[in-house]
């Protein structure tokens, strides 16, 4: 995903083909995310920043955390089902393997970032 898949999902982002929706708990986790050794080889910590930042403004943050419900098998994500719930989302685009096991929650489908690109990006 990371590399020239990002740089297809950065350009549905800025044509604004899909509304993205975060909260400030989902941009912190991003943050995190990519401060991890393993991430480091892809990207410089100033490009995450920057990249993170423009999430940020481009993304419909929500203003309040929306209230956490267990269901995920890692209770840590669980604050990722609530968002999609608050934010009527249609897709929960994500790598985690706690989240797409799930497949679909309520409304939601949760997807690969693969998969995500492979339906919206044309060939």
């Amino acid at each position: 995903m990371i590399g020239k898949r990002l740089r297809e999902l950065d350009v549905l982002l800025m044509e604004e083909l899909f509304q993205l929706c975060l909260s400030t708990r989902a941009l912190a986790e991003i943050a995190e995310v990519t401060r991890r050794p393993k991430l480091r080889k892809y990207f410089t910590q100033a490009r995450a920043e920057e990249s993170i930042e423009r999430l940020g403004r481009v993304a419909k943050v929500l203003k309040r955390e929306p209230k956490v419900i267990p269901i995920c098998r890692d209770a840590k994500d669980d604050f990722l089902l609530a968002l999609t719930k608050a934010a009527k989302a249609d897709l929960l685009v994500t790598g985690d393997d706690d989240l797409l096991v799930l497949k679909k929650y309520g409304r939601t489908r949760i997807v690969t970032p693969a998969e995500f690109l492979k339906d919206h990006v044309k060939a």
